[in-house]
């Protein structure tokens, strides 16, 4: 009953949007549209870890695969191709990582000890809270949504070493290597958070080393499980120097609190370069209840209701982010991505305060479901008003960058400069104009075709030469092939491949896996088994005890 109606509300988290029949104008929409393209084109030719974007971001052979983890947008660009209409295929996608999360959330609020309506009121607070929901359709940040589908089972391993239940350890390492393979500020912003919440705690626990023990674990299992990931990606940030990848002034993204404050009270999901995201209504209302009703709050509820509330006030100007523009914190870009913690831990809180009600002062079970009914009601109600005014907002509606079923991909080669190297950033003009190198001039290519993981270029001034400076960047395990030979290739003046061969004809380029990739994915496969047979051990010894708790 209780999955039933999981997955009627993860339809109903997309069908207000999928029923216009396009992907509306997100932040970063066009961004991961193009993504999921490519992914998906490769995914058509059994080509799983598309490390080389040559369909998408200008047709330049962008390593996006590299730099961006996309190892769990890889299912929602598996689930799009169930469907005929590719704009349903990426809204089914959202509502699949709904229903996950719904599913998480619930397990995760009974795993601490939450009755089932508690848990499904949690399990719903955090699924259709407004942050959550700015990532999916107001930003479009499908890096950031996918990374809060794991949270809860991140936190709740965290949680599960603090307090000495360390055969749970590898829910800790599970969420947080699915974290990281969905993206890479958030991995960075939770794991701060867990080291200085761990750090706050080792001043009155009294299993240090046990804990120690534990976190060190789950740090060397989450590393082998995103390994696959992770390798490839360090292995190119070692090879050559890159800039920060988009860097900004924190302390000019940074919003006022009032603006925050207000959007909150508005339940505000709206969209654009001006709008101040928040954490919304239902999240003030479980603030201003929590702190009605604290002393009655579990300690967890009381932490989480704490730490929430000073990274709700940390994420606005109140807090001097001027000071950190110097340091690592400054990658983050935006603080407002410091708001997945609250959003989750208010859910908790919030799951709390629900069942403190709900026993204190109902007794009837009749009006008990009435009022579980009433409270899932009313925040949804609430959800679907502010998704409605996100829908007919001017921003969200710039028809020029929907994404329809007949759409081709965007194409675009804005923020290419991310992850292209520093020596190269100087010619990124050059590379984006197709300009290769032939005989000393510099000529426009024009016959370029993309296939899954490869770029061949067919201009007949390239492939009468021998030698070609390519308007390619280059990069550690690019590789280029003529007639099927691979041709000898370094690094030209502009730092892009400059590769020359005998004969003639057109010239190839790929991504060749580096035996160090294939022993990442090796590991990544492993490490995962090694958690299956954990859970299977598991759940052969749970049912052994009840099998002999019967007998006796």
């Amino acid at each position: 009953m209780i999955f039933a109606s999981f997955l009627v509300l993860s339809y109903f988290f997309v069908y207000p949007l999928l029923t216009k029949g396009v992907v509306f104008n997100g932040d970063d929409a066009w961004y991961h549209i193009d993504r999921i393209i490519e992914i998906r084109k490769n995914l058509q030719h059994g080509i799983y870890l598309p490390f080389v974007y040559t369909y998408t971001f200008g047709q330049i052979a962008f390593p996006l695969g590299i730099f961006y983890p996309h190892i769990t947008l890889t299912v929602s660009a598996a689930i799009s191709l169930l469907f005929k209409h590719q704009v349903t295929g990426i809204y089914a996608g959202i509502a699949f990582y709904t229903l996950v999360t719904l599913i998480l959330t619930y397990w995760v609020c009974r795993k601490i000890g939450k009755s089932r309506s508690e848990a499904y009121v949690g399990a719903v607070l955090y699924a259709f809270a407004a942050y959550r929901t700015i990532n999916a359709f107001s930003r479009f940040a499908m890096g950031e949504y996918l990374a809060m589908t794991f949270l809860p089972l991140c936190l709740y391993g965290f949680y599960a070493i603090l307090v000495g239940r360390n055969k749970d350890w590898p829910y800790l390492a599970i969420g947080y290597s699915l974290i990281i393979m969905s993206h890479v500020l958030t991995a960075f912003i939770l794991g701060l958070f867990m080291l200085v919440v761990w750090l706050i705690n080792l001043v009155v626990s009294k299993h240090k080393i046990m804990q120690l023990k534990y976190f060190i674990y789950a740090g060397i299992a989450s590393f082998f499980s995103a390994a696959v990931f992770l390798i490839p990606f360090l292995e190119q940030e070692l090879f050559q120097k890159y800039a920060q990848p988009s860097p900004q002034s924190l302390s000019q993204t940074t919003q006022p609190f009032s603006n925050i404050l207000m959007a909150a009270l508005n339940n505000s999901i709206n969209s654009g370069q001006e709008a101040a995201y928040s954490i919304g209504f239902s999240s003030i209302i479980i603030l201003i209840a929590g702190a009605a009703c604290f002393k009655k709050l579990t300690k967890l509820e009381k932490s989480s209701y704490l730490l929430a509330l000073l990274i709700f006030i940390a994420s606005s100007k109140i807090f001097p982010w001027s000071f950190f523009q110097k340091t690592p914190l400054s990658v983050i870009q935006y603080t407002f991505r410091l708001l997945v913690i609250p959003t989750f831990l208010y859910a908790i809180v919030g799951a709390g305060i629900f069942g403190i009600i709900r026993q204190e002062y109902i007794k009837q079970p009749w009006l008990k479901f009435l009022f579980l009914t009433v409270i899932v009601g009313g925040m949804l109600f609430g959800w679907y008003s502010s998704l409605y005014q996100l829908s007919v907002g001017d921003w969200f509606n710039q028809s020029s960058n929907f994404y329809r079923n007949d759409s081709k991909p965007f194409n675009r080669d804005a923020y290419t400069n991310q992850y292209t190297p520093k020596k190269s950033l100087p010619y990124l003009s050059e590379i984006q104009q197709h300009i290769a190198i032939i005989n000393g001039k510099k000529v426009t290519l024009k016959k370029i075709t993309p296939q899954p993981s490869e770029l061949i270029f067919k201009d007949k001034s390239l492939t009468q030469a021998k030698k070609v400076d390519l308007p390619v960047a280059y990069y550690k395990n690019y590789v280029a092939y003529r007639n099927g030979h691979r041709m000898k290739l370094v690094s030209s003046k502009r730092n892009t491949m400059l590769v020359s061969s005998k004969e003639t004809g057109p010239i190839m380029v790929t991504y060749h896996y580096s035996k160090v990739d294939i022993i990442a994915i090796i590991s990544s496969v492993l490490t995962w088994l090694f958690f299956v047979a954990i859970f299977i051990s598991g759940w052969i010894r749970k049912k052994q005890y009840f099998q002999s708790k019967i007998s006796s």
